[in-house]
């Protein structure tokens, strides 16, 4: 009787399970996520993985480390070829107008739309910049712009107690003198990259492109070889050939290394440098604004570093679950700890915390750059847009950066003057817009 009662049973339990089969949990989401960040800033974002992943149980991200920001631009662009895209990826700030060229992209302004996600709490320089007429395309993840790093002791024996945030070229120059008289071998060091003298031309007032910086239509040629541009790269080539700057050509890791060892008082980097500067240095630090041209007032700067694309994938589940992974980055924790952990400024403006003041009261360089942002004349005094400082926006622009940067090597190594090298850049330049708009132009 015991044994037909457990044959009985077993059979039972059988048709149960073929009638009311036992669900099957759903396999989570692999988002695939490129990104550009490596050293101290790519362990960053790999914790902010990290803890979105711990947080839930329905989407795991895979970041992959592309390389620099061209390498991963690059690559990004390689595997479009193949239809080998990653769901999100990391793009730096001049690749935009080829994002929005692509045809690819679920904008972010689509996503916040549906979710009654509020797109105003973005500093507005970021949301702008990544931003068409409705909204933002892409979502605002690492901000930075360039600030100017000194060596105080050396000042101080020079005889400033610090350096003016607003100041002139000619000024800077006056205090190179003083700060070389004292024995110092340069007064400054920076690599020939393209973003100082995009971003002191914009300091500048200038304009790298037409249609006011391709702003209010698609850039058709360059502007940076006239007025403002020409006196910003002549001030920066001068530095290298009259023995202010070392000529270490296109660098960041040699220059910092020369303002380490004290052979230079000041340098040139990205805000995103704060905690190398002052973990690399054996002497204080201190942190100003960059430089404009003599006759220009002080206009600010545009926004530098990357932010986050959404590939559309075609699947509604998979693009909803990068969407989730995009907002949890941008959360105040997440910002918090991107910020302090690597000097990216944050691209909210609703964070309040005490912790966040203490940080900035113990690292007031971290302040500097979220400042200078603030102090940026995005409105001119007639009320006008100041495009200056929106930043230029072209599809070839990845390209013309570099053509800018070996402008450097025709001035310092092939004996052209800067206005001869800018001219022939601006040249090389055009072809380039002019053949990307052959392609995508409207």
């Amino acid at each position: 009787m015991k044994n037909n009662f457990i044959r009985v049973s077993f059979v039972l339990a059988m048709l149960l399970v073929l009638v009311f089969p036992v669900a099957k949990a759903q396999d989570p989401i692999t988002i695939e996520f490129w990104h550009a960040m490596a050293g101290t800033n790519g362990e960053v974002v790999d914790e902010l993985v990290a803890r979105f992943n711990e947080s839930q149980s329905d989407i795991v991200v895979n970041a992959t480390w592309q390389g620099t920001y061209d390498e991963t631009y690059n690559a990004l662009l390689a595997a479009m070829e193949t239809n080998t895209m990653p769901t999100i990826t990391q793009n730096f700030d001049i690749a935009a107008q080829t994002m929005f060229d692509t045809g690819l992209l679920v904008p972010a302004h689509e996503l916040m739309a549906a979710d009654g996600y509020d797109s105003s709490i973005f500093v507005p320089a970021v949301s702008n910049y990544y931003g068409d007429e409705t909204g933002m395309v892409a979502m605002a993840f690492n901000s930075s712009t360039p600030i100017l790093y000194y060596n105080a002791g050396m000042l101080a024996e020079a005889g400033y107690d610090e350096v003016p945030r607003d100041i002139t070229f000619s000024e800077f120059m006056e205090m190179c003198d003083a700060i070389q008289a004292t024995g110092v071998e340069y007064c400054v060091t920076l690599g020939q990259v393209g973003w100082f003298f995009e971003q002191m031309t914009a300091n500048s007032g200038g304009l790298y492109f037409n249609e006011n910086n391709g702003r209010t239509g698609r850039a058709t040629e360059v502007v940076f070889n006239e007025g403002v541009g020409l006196e910003v790269f002549t001030f920066l080539t001068d530095l290298y050939a009259n023995g202010y700057a070392p000529n270490l050509g296109n660098t960041w890791s040699d220059t910092d290394a020369t303002f380490f060892a004290g052979q230079a008082a000041m340098i040139f980097d990205s805000t995103s440098g704060g905690f190398g500067m002052s973990a690399g240095a054996e002497f204080e630090v201190k942190t100003t604004y960059i430089p404009h041209t003599d006759d220009s007032e002080r206009n600010g700067v545009a926004i530098g570093g990357a932010a986050l694309w959404l590939i559309d994938s075609g699947d509604e589940a998979i693009n909803q679950a990068a969407w989730e992974f995009m907002k949890f980055v941008a959360e105040p924790e997440q910002q918090i700890t991107w910020h302090t952990g690597t000097g990216y400024f944050p691209v909210r403006t609703d964070i309040e915390d005490d912790g966040l003041n203490a940080f900035w009261d113990e690292n007031p360089n971290f302040r500097t750059a979220i400042e200078q942002l603030e102090d940026t004349n995005a409105i001119n005094e007639d009320g006008s847009v100041n495009y200056a400082v929106l930043g230029g926006r072209a599809g070839p622009f990845p390209a013309i950066r570099q053509i800018t940067v070996e402008a450097y090597s025709r001035v310092l190594d092939d004996g052209l003057t800067p206005e001869e090298a800018l001219n022939e850049a601006a040249e090389r330049a055009n072809e380039e817009l002019a053949n990307y708009n052959a392609f995508f132009g409207e």
